[in-house]
């Protein structure tokens, strides 16, 4: 009755604020809500935040829920039950429970947001150093488990330092932009571009071998060759350089972005505005 639906409830709320990671609340929600109403699924997103996260089976008869405060959209829920419909009784306790992931969600927001702000260059919008080194390692330790290639290429936009002695400072500030939104349009995977010091940026292409990640660098040296970067009436053209490595049998993500650097190194010194693949790893020779 009213009683043991006023404990689910205080349960609940006790319960939720125990974490502010997300994907955890929405667990923490499901597995409570259980105890109440018959449910087999529930999904969870954040358009905007990019944050989808699912539970046992989202399908089936469903019972949505847009989660907001006056100031603040905090996502769509949705609950899905296989065979029969939610009665009206499931509906009104669904509603008051709902109600208390206003608080948990918000601030589990706004940790996830913080979180990826701490791993994103503020500028470019591309990943930070920090963000390359723990992605990187995962997927050298992926690639290394399953036995599958992982390329990376480090690309340096060319003369830079002119554009920034010449023009200023906004305007450099500006062709890090354009050409770092050039890079993730023409990537399959946005999140594996990092910007890796003042005008170097790092792309991973993971399940990708070097003679695909040669054309892909290809690929992208020649979109930033026709790109066109207009301020004002200043009209900018840039090229890159591009080293490629593929990771090697046994080998650190040290050692392949290494690598990468020194193929890097050689284009610039061969002339520039091209792709240049690396010498195989030693641990491989």
């Amino acid at each position: 009755g009213r009683h043991s639906e006023a404990l689910a409830l205080s349960r609940l709320s006790a319960v939720l604020q125990t974490s502010i990671e997300l994907s955890e609340i929405i667990s923490l929600f499901f597995r409570e809500i259980q105890r109440v109403v018959a449910a087999d699924g529930i999904s969870f997103e954040h358009t905007p935040y990019k944050f989808t996260y699912q539970l046992g089976t989202p399908k089936g008869r469903a019972s949505h829920y847009r989660i907001q405060t006056d100031s603040d959209y905090l996502g769509d829920l949705t609950l899905y039950r296989k065979s029969r419909d939610f009665t009206p009784c499931d509906l009104e306790k669904l509603d008051r429970m709902v109600t208390s992931l206003v608080f948990p969600l918000r601030n589990g927001l706004r940790y996830h947001e913080a979180v990826r702000a701490s791993l994103t260059d503020g500028l470019t919008g591309a990943g930070n150093r920090i963000g390359l080194d723990s992605i990187l390692s995962r997927e050298v330790e992926q690639a290394s488990r399953y036995n599958h290639p992982l390329s990376v290429m480090i690309l340096d936009l060319d003369f830079f330092k002119n554009i920034n002695d010449s023009h200023g400072h906004a305007v450099g500030d500006h062709v890090l932009k354009t050409i770092a939104g050039t890079i993730q349009n023409s990537s399959r995977n946005a999140d594996m571009i990092f910007r890796y010091g003042g005008e170097e940026f790092v792309i991973l292409l993971n399940k990708t071998d070097v003679a695909g990640a040669k054309i892909g660098a290809e690929r992208i040296r020649q979109i930033i060759e026709r790109t066109n970067i207009s301020l004002g009436a200043l009209k900018i053209k840039v090229t890159a350089s591009i080293g490629v490595a593929s990771l090697c049998h046994g080998e650190d993500r040290e050692s392949l972005l290494r690598r990468a650097d020194k193929a890097l190194y050689c284009a610039k010194h061969s002339g520039r505005n091209q792709v240049t693949l690396a010498e195989p790893s030693l641990a491989n020779a």
